[in-house]
């Protein structure tokens, strides 16, 4: 039989796996909403062009901010392997 203090650690993870699992899914939902909103403002962006050359209206192009630059991180060199002379063979001399 298991004791009491092994059943009661199972208890306690699973019922942490239950909130990580309602928390990944919170996180999941949020991030698929935040999707959609950015999709749905790329659609309305596409509409109004399309709307400006179906007039015939010259199409300005809309300059996207940069993105900053991201720190650049300097290599760092690592050690080199330093070899070890190869062992001698043992045993019977090579006939000649």
């Amino acid at each position: 039989m298991t004791t009491s203090y092994k059943v009661q650690a199972v208890k306690e993870l699973r019922a942490q796996k239950k909130l990580d699992r309602a928390q990944e899914e919170m996180e999941l939902k949020a991030a698929r909403e935040a999707e959609d909103k950015k999709h749905q403002a790329n659609i309305k962006r596409i509409e109004k062009k399309l709307a400006k050359i179906a007039k015939g209206e010259p199409v300005e192009e809309i300059a996207k901010p940069k993105p900053k630059p991201k720190a650049v991180k300097k290599a760092v060199s690592k050690p080199k392997a330093v070899n070890k002379p190869a062992a001698k063979k043992r045993g019977r001399p090579k006939k000649s």
